[in-house]
């Protein structure tokens, strides 16, 4: 059960790969008509505080807890566990009644090597995001997931604009050396 829930979300990552710097660089080409002096400059970066508390009001399996979390423009693309994307937050919050609705318990932990840089009203963050689940049925599964999440400065508040979670297949076991880093890419 766990390599097909693992297998559903395997695309999720080489769609986030692809959706995240489209994201973050079309802006840069974009002239925005002028908006308030709040809107252009955020006063600080978001914090890994903000990432967690966002990741409770997900634990609590009520979307109306995480709403206030996310921006509310129906073109935005939010990739998720299952189905595979959500387009604008009410199909969002529509799709993720059901995944939510398998759930007797949603424990999830952003771990403290999460990552947020931020450029003016916007902001980008990458982390891990531990989860303990217990199914209605009494299962339960604990993994590591990946996050990505980009957040825009809107009305005083940073609203998240895109994410993208999904969980890594592993379908044997892990590499004796681990995982590579950049100095053994290429040769």
């Amino acid at each position: 059960m766990k390599k097909v829930r693992s297998s559903l979300l395997a695309g999720l990552s080489l769609c986030a790969a692809l959706a995240i710097p489209a994201l973050v660089v079309a802006p840069m080409g974009c002239k925005k008509d002028p908006t308030s002096q709040q809107e252009q400059s955020a006063p600080e970066k978001p914090t890994t505080e903000l990432m967690q508390r966002t990741w409770d009001a997900w634990s609590s399996l009520d979307p109306q807890n995480s709403a206030p979390f996310y921006a509310k423009d129906e073109g935005l693309v939010f990739f998720d566990f299952a189905p595979l994307e959500h387009r604008g937050w009410k199909a969002y919050e529509k799709g993720v009644k059901d995944l939510l609705a398998q759930f007797s318990s949603l424990k999830a932990k952003v771990r403290d090597d999460a990552r947020i840089e931020s450029h003016g009203n916007t902001a980008l963050a990458a982390g891990i995001v531990h989860f303990d689940i217990t199914f209605r049925d009494g299962m339960t599964e604990s993994f590591d997931a990946r996050w990505s999440v980009v957040w825009a400065w809107r009305d005083g508040q940073w609203l998240i604009v895109h994410e993208h979670v999904s969980v890594p297949i592993h379908d044997g076991p892990a590499e004796a050396g681990g995982p590579q880093d950049e100095t053994n890419l290429g040769g």
